[in-house]
């Protein structure tokens, strides 16, 4: 009888301590996160304290926002404390939070953040067109200067028969006709005069 009861009450201790080693860790990890819109700074904060993690092995933390990721994979070994503080308020926010812990105690969890600021439209800047407009210069044509060299006029001087060539006129003296024809009269005159003269000198 004895035995027995020793018996059961070395079960009952064994499983109350199993419960107890069993149950101490999951009291120690402490996967703490928030997330908020702050009105006043018009902006989204989010932050993260992983606190009494076990260290014997890898622990990771990876958190999205809106399916994009906000915090890579990040390995941790007893703690971790990670914040942003500078996120849109104007627009909704979807986080997600993935822990990882090698002792099994892994957590997953979302929160979702509504808008707390009209978001600001992104600022425009139009550029000044600059036309260019191009006049085209008229080309300057030279006027015409027409040819200093006249057109050799047509031959006036008959062709002499039989095909010879036509002899060369003579060569201008300088002297005028008249003056010809006035000396060759005074020289028939003379002459006369000394034919008349030696008539009458005969007859005498």
């Amino acid at each position: 009888m004895a035995r027995r009861v020793l018996g059961a009450v070395a079960v009952t201790a064994t499983a109350a301590l199993a419960t107890i080693v069993m149950a101490t860790p999951a009291s120690a990890h402490n996967p703490n996160w928030s997330a908020r819109c702050d009105e006043d700074a018009k902006v989204t904060k989010v932050s993260i304290d992983l606190t009494q993690y076990a260290s014997k092995g890898k622990n990771t933390v990876t958190l999205t926002d809106n399916g994009k990721e906000l915090l890579k994979t990040t390995e941790f070994p007893e703690s971790f404390h990670w914040k942003k503080n500078d996120l849109d308020a104007g627009v909704k926010h979807e986080f997600k939070i993935v822990v990882t812990a090698w002792d099994g105690f892994n957590k997953t969890d979302t929160k979702t953040v509504e808008p707390c600021a009209k978001k600001t439209p992104p600022t425009t800047t139009t550029k000044p067109v600059t036309t260019t407009t191009t006049t085209a210069t008229p080309a300057t044509t030279a006027p015409e200067v027409p040819s200093t060299s006249a057109e050799a006029p047509p031959s006036t001087t008959p062709a002499a028969p039989g095909g010879s060539a036509p002899e060369p006129p003579l060569a201008a003296t300088g002297a005028s006709p008249m003056w010809l024809l006035l000396s060759g009269l005074g020289l028939v005159g003379a002459g006369a005069g000394t034919l008349l003269f030696l008539r009458r000198r005969r007859s005498a």
